[in-house]
This record gives C-alpha cells, sequence and structure tokens, in this order.
C-alpha cells in the first residue's frame, strides 16, 4: 500500500509510487498499490479505491499514461474532487460552474 503523509505539496505520494516500480513492481501493480489496496485494507474497498457505479470517486486526469511510465503521475491536466472538475495548472474549477480560485495570501 501507498504510505506517504502529503509531504511537499503531495509529492511524497508520487514518489512512494516512483520507488515501488523502482524495487520493481509493474506500473499497474503500484496503481493498485496506491488505490484500492489501499481501501481494501481499511474496509473501504466497496465504497472507494476503483471507479465503479456507486462508489465515491475522486480522480485526477493525466497527460501521459502511467502504466507506460509510472513517472508520469504527476503529469497532471485535471482533477475531480467532490463532483467539481479543476484545471491543475490554474486550480480554477471548470465543473459544473466555472469559478475562478481566490488568491492565496502570498500572491497579493
Amino acid at each position: 500500500m501507498l504510505g506517504a503523509h502529503g509531504q511537499r505539496e503531495g509529492l511524497g505520494s508520487h514518489w512512494e509510487m516512483w520507488m515501488f516500480a523502482q524495487g520493481g513492481m509493474s506500473p499497474l501493480n503500484v496503481i493498485r498499490a496506491a488505490t484500492i489496496d489501499g481501501a481494501k485494507y481499511i474496509g473501504m474497498d466497496k465504497d472507494l479505491g476503483s471507479l465503479e457505479v456507486g462508489k465515491l470517486a475522486d480522480l485526477i486526469i493525466l497527460d501521459e499514461n502511467p502504466l507506460e511510465n509510472i513517472r508520469n503521475s504527476d503529469k497532471i491536466h485535471q482533477v475531480m474532487l467532490n463532483g467539481r472538475l479543476y484545471d491543475a495548472n490554474t486550480m480554477n474549477q471548470i465543473y459544473p460552474d466555472k469559478v475562478n480560485r481566490k488568491k492565496f495570501y502570498f500572491e497579493n
């Protein structure tokens, strides 16, 4: 299972996935370790961890295929969180309504 704690703006999860692959896991098994395996471990695999009708589904849309190279896991184009779709570069919401994000305190 994946065990990163959100270090470095969420990059810790990607780094851990890359290390699984470096250790010999196939990209598909790395993705399983990062998704459904953790859900199974905590007994939540009926509700999350894979894309199926009736499950909760936050997801990412990638620009490149992580099955070809697991390091493509950080080539994020869009993110869906709680039914809202966001552009990864701007963090603006693009669905269901277009909403520009507010500036962070350090952007003033």
